[in-house]
């Protein structure tokens, strides 16, 4: 490799994890990286393997970050190193599997575009299971890869790497079955597609292992909450026939804009053509061999998703289908390397451009990223003030202090501030729905509940307030 192709090769690389670290650094901790450090992390390895009252657990990355907790890191450190590191290695693994398929140049493209993506860059740094899962996804894609290749040398380490992937995947958030049929589709497609039958035992083998690990895995999951909590995802529910159909394509041109961008008017319609062209596509245009192999599957991954959605009739979240990113920039990319480029644009031109676009493009992002982060470290300002004030007033009365709460964020946010408290001022009561009664202390009411929650005027009255809540205390 040129040493000017190493230099670029280690930038894009130096690049991507200097943004993700900016991320972990000033990003405040959202909701779901409180919950699953108060719920999960912070109980240790039996509620992380048993105890599954929401989706938030993430029991492979949970299980990662419990030990960071037992040596008394931070939670912000706790719930974002395993990401940022194994998310790093990913990368990295990734990127050098990727040139080694297409050449550095298309890796280095897609890699750079793909990981400077807003919602990639956010999802590459806070503690959740999402770009993990990716990472394992990656693995899993190019061992299919080398399987379908003739006369490969790494049969028995693609065995081992698709079935390790494909468990651990699953095991991080049971969602990763959405991209793992496409990999067992395109498999099975391609063993056929090549005349031998014969090695699709090695398949439904293959297929058997992760079946049983994984549902010995979830059995203390499915002994003590049930199957039903495991498999039923309240936040994504089937709708009916009418109400599916009238919507999916505004819901699909919403989810395209958010993973591919720029706007649904352009992203809605490329990820339907390449849904329905994409595999054409790659057959015409596409050079034979391995390249044509890695298209057709990075084709079948992207397209099999809105089929499953339409089955179900459910709208994926956008997070579910982030590693479509992926696929689509990268079907893109091998398909526009078949076009006439030399005949437009010297070789010596390529790589300041490709170098050009990712940094261009990456600052671009990030700059308008900036907004979002500072109105985030707002809120969690406000948290945290609302909740020092109380604690202060608290202090002074003699805790501990009974307080209602009937703000959600608030809640949680204050739940977690009093879990790392080393001693309690605050006792914290909330009953969604109800309204408080007296005899409280506190009366913690969010601005965005309607009037006819507010409290009577009559016993309290207002003593704090900022943009999210309104604090009470009876008069005297």
């Amino acid at each position: 490799m040129p040493a000017s192709s190493q230099t670029v090769a280690v930038g894009a690389v130096l690049l991507l994890l200097l943004a993700r670290t900016w991320y972990v650094a000033y990003y405040p901790l959202g909701t779901d990286e409180v919950a699953s450090y108060d719920y999960f992390v912070a109980h240790g390895p039996i509620a992380i393997s048993c105890f599954y009252p929401i989706p938030n657990n993430h029991i492979f990355y949970n299980f990662l970050a419990w030990p960071l907790a037992q040596v008394g890191l931070s939670p912000r450190l706790v719930m974002r190193l395993p990401t940022l590191v194994l998310g790093t290695i990913g990368t990295v693994a990734g990127y050098i599997l990727l040139a080694r398929l297409t050449g550095l140049r298309l890796a280095t493209l897609v890699t750079g575009l793909v990981g400077m993506a807003p919602l990639w860059l956010y999802y590459a740094a806070v503690g959740r299971g999402y770009f993990v899962q990716f990472c394992l996804l990656q693995l899993g894609l190019f061992a299919v890869v080398e399987l379908l290749r003739p006369a490969s040398g790494y049969i028995r380490l693609s065995w081992l790497t698709f079935i390790t992937s494909s468990i651990l995947g699953l095991y991080t958030i049971p969602t990763y079955a959405y991209p793992l049929a496409g990999l067992v589709l395109g498999l099975g497609a391609g063993l056929l597609l090549q005349g031998c039958r014969h090695r699709m035992g090695e398949l439904l083998l293959a297929g058997l292992i992760i079946l049983v690990v994984t549902s010995l895995l979830y059995a203390p999951v499915v002994a003590v909450s049930g199957w039903r909590q495991l498999v039923s995802n309240r936040y994504v529910v089937a709708k009916t026939s009418a109400e599916f159909w009238n919507t999916y394509r505004a819901v699909l041109y919403e989810r395209a804009a958010e993973l591919f961008g720029p706007s649904p008017r352009y992203s809605g319609p490329a990820w339907l053509a390449g849904t329905l062209l994409g595999g054409l596509a790659v057959r015409r245009w596409v050079m034979t061999g391995t390249r044509q192999t890695l298209g057709l599957l990075t084709w079948t991954l992207l397209a099999l998703p809105l089929l499953l959605m339409a089955a179900q009739r459910v709208y994926a979240p956008t997070r579910l289908l982030l590693y479509t990113t992926f696929l689509g920039y990268l079907l893109g990319a091998l398909l526009v390397v078949r076009l006439p480029v030399r005949r437009i644009l010297p070789v010596r031109t390529w790589w300041p451009l490709i170098v050009l676009a990712v940094i261009g493009i990456g600052g671009i992002r990030l700059y308008q990223q900036r907004l979002q982060i500072k109105a985030s470290q707002h809120e969690t300002l406000q948290f945290e003030q609302a909740y020092q004030w109380l604690e202060t007033q608290a202090t002074e009365k003699g805790p501990p202090a009974e307080v209602w709460l009937q703000a959600p964020l608030h809640e949680l946010f204050f739940a977690h501030y009093l879990q790392l408290a080393k001693t309690r001022h605050l006792t914290l009561h909330a009953a969604p729905g109800a309204a408080p009664e007296a005899g409280f202390d506190f009366l913690v009411i969010g601005h965005q509940h309607p009037p006819s929650t507010q409290p009577p005027p009559a016993p309290y009255h207002p003593v704090y307030r900022d943009e999210l809540v309104t604090i009470y205390a009876p008069k005297r």
